[in-house]
């Protein structure tokens, strides 16, 4: 991946991250959710996160949101 998209998406991200904890929290992901204009039930939202939330710590890290904006 290029280096200017990466930064793009770590910028991305980092807003998203209102904790500033470097983490991305569930609630974080249900407002990023409604921000891409998704009309998800909490359900959706609950399948979506624990699909990209690979190792399982009921956190997003930048990479498996990096991993996931990025996938095929």
């Amino acid at each position: 991946m290029e280096t200017e998209k990466k930064t793009e998406l770590r910028e991305d991200f980092e807003y998203l991250d209102e904790d500033h904890d470097g983490l991305m929290q569930f609630d974080e992901f249900v407002k990023f959710m409604d921000g891409l204009g998704a009309d998800m039930t909490g359900e959706e939202c609950r399948v979506g996160f624990e699909e990209i939330d690979l190792n399982h710590d009921g956190r997003i890290q930048f990479e498996e949101f990096l991993g996931w904006w990025t996938s095929p």
